[in-house]
């Protein structure tokens, strides 16, 4: 039997029988796991409000070669990402950011990066005029770090240079950004305010991009929105359930 410490942030919990609950986390550690949680669903239960979805967590666990699941023993809050929220958006997007994690990362699998990412942003779903970015931000990282976003500096196509403030196209076909000379059917517009937005998603910590630069022109939250979403299901070839119900609140 080999134990388990880590931190961790809470992504779904399941019921099991009367009295447990199967947890999927997401650690620093180990990547995501799942695990039982036994007497988590009595009322008096030493796991009483603290494995709801996005808290983060330290705990400690056993786990088997035989055995699927891990054991949880052990569980100690150390903040509640969802219990501050202003609305039920915010808690829409914030099971985006779960849903990416459980369907295109493998069990199992570290990645610090990913990790410090996740807890860089959910702060930030507290502020409902925030919850846009903070999603998106996560989204263009979450490419980012599997090596599957395209080069923003440069013409996908004839490797031509563009500056922060060039009116730049995203090419279906080709899936990365295009200069004017080489568009094609397929491509889309981006207007300049949301390729600057985009420079700063990738240079800047999310907290250090100011309002009034993402609501600056027409909507470049939605338009690089609508960009990173065809990418996400085009690489991970997933629909994202929890996108259709963002875009219905």
């Amino acid at each position: 039997m080999g134990h388990l410490e880590s931190d961790a942030v809470v992504l779904r919990t399941f019921p099991l029988s009367e009295t447990d609950r199967i947890v999927v986390v997401y650690t620093r550690k180990y990547g995501r796991i799942r695990g039982v949680a036994r007497g988590a669903k009595r009322a008096r239960s030493h796991f009483s409000g603290r494995l709801e979805p996005f808290h983060w967590v330290e705990f400690h666990g056993y786990e088997r070669e035989t055995q699927e699941l891990v054991r949880f023993d052990k569980v100690e809050l150390i903040e509640s990402f969802s219990s501050k929220l202003v609305n039920y958006r915010c808690f829409l997007q914030l099971n985006v950011l779960a849903e990416l994690l459980m369907k295109t990362v493998p069990d199992r699998e570290p990645n610090e990066p990913l990790f410090r990412l996740l807890l860089i942003v959910l702060p930030e779903f507290r502020n409902e005029n925030r919850g846009r970015l903070a999603q998106l931000y996560f989204e263009i990282w979450h490419l980012k770090l599997a090596g599957l976003f395209p080069e923003i500096g440069s013409c996908c196509q004839c490797g031509a240079s563009f500056p922060t403030e060039a009116r730049a196209f995203y090419s279906l076909t080709f899936q990365g950004f295009s200069c004017s000379e080489c568009k094609d059917g397929s491509s889309l517009l981006v207007s300049p305010e949301a390729y600057q937005l985009l420079w700063a998603t990738l240079k800047k910590p999310v907290k250090s991009i100011l309002i009034d630069e993402v609501l600056a022109g027409s909507d470049p939250v939605q338009e690089l929105s609508d960009i990173v979403e065809l990418l996400l299901e085009r690489n991970f070839e997933r629909k994202l359930d929890c996108l259709e119900l963002v875009h219905q609140s």
